[in-house]
Formats: structure tokens, sequence, C-alpha cells
């Protein structure tokens, strides 16, 4: 009897999840067929949002911005490491990384406002002076994994902007 008092309510939850146009967090749908992105070679963002851009299968990415319905220009990224937590020692026990992305959309018929955009993503690392290249991977990964939160913020505002 417990059984099927839990399948009805997981019926009854998809159900009503479903029917109230509920979608997954960073679902986005791209409304234009041309994109145009300006980003440094050495930007982790765009290259994240190349590869984001190329899975979609309705959006060209276009070689110049004359032919794109809109721009997507990466105009700055760089990651911070801060001390977070002291030990009583005095040694650091915790950092916080902060990475910063700033962004704006430029489109041919001015359909977007271009304003200057930022993301700042904040993430909180522990330290072990035994354990420095582990830690140093980890700080990498923790990176990849903000730009790549951060490609999908970008993607999903893009999506959100005004034809």
């Amino acid at each position: 009897m417990l059984k099927i008092r839990t399948k009805l309510l997981l019926l009854g939850i998809a159900i009503t999840l479903s029917s109230c146009g509920f979608k997954l967090k960073g679902s986005y749908e791209i409304p234009y067929q041309t994109i145009y992105l300006q980003a440094g070679l050495e930007s982790r963002v765009g290259r994240v949002i190349k590869k984001k851009i190329q899975r979609t299968s309705n959006v060209d990415l276009v070689q110049t911005a004359s032919a794109a319905e809109v721009a997507i220009n990466i105009l700055s990224e760089g990651s911070v490491r801060t001390v977070a937590v002291l030990s009583n020692a005095g040694s650091v026990d915790e950092y916080e990384l902060v990475y910063t992305v700033g962004y704006r959309f430029d489109s041919l018929n001015e359909s977007i406002n271009t304003v200057d955009h930022q993301l700042v993503l904040r993430r909180k690392i522990t330290h072990s002076d035994l354990d420095i290249a582990a830690k140093s991977n980890e700080e990498n990964a923790l990176i990849n994994d903000m730009a790549s939160e951060a490609a999908t913020r970008i993607l999903v505002r893009l999506s959100r902007e005004k034809i």
C-alpha cells in the first residue's frame, strides 16, 4: 500500500511540474539564427560558449560581426584568490576564488540594449600545505566550473533579451 501511495505522489508531482511550465535551471533557447563570438584565444568562457552554441543545432556561429544577428563580446575575464579564513596560528585554512566576466551583447538592428554586464562568481576552497599539487588541480577545476556556469548564465540572459 505504501509503494502505491509513493508512486501516486511522484506521479502527481511530475504532472504538476510538467503542467506549470517548469524548466530546469540553465535551460535556454537562443532566439537567433546567427551569432558572432568576440573572445580572446585564452578565454575560458569564450571556449565554453563556443561549444554550447555549436551543440545547438539551430544556431550558426559566424566569423564576422556583420553577418550575425547578435554578437557576444567577452570584454574581460579573470580570477583572483584571496585569503578567506586564517587559523589560530596564522596560517591559511581557506581561500576564496572570485571569477569575474565582463560581457556585452551587440546587434545589427540595435534591438538589444548594449550595456556592459559583469558576472561575479565566488567559491571557497580549503588549503592544505601537505597537498599543494592536489589543491592546485582542485582550484583549476573550480575555475573551469565557474567559467562553465558563467557561459550558461550569459546564454540564458541572451535567450531572454528582446528581439
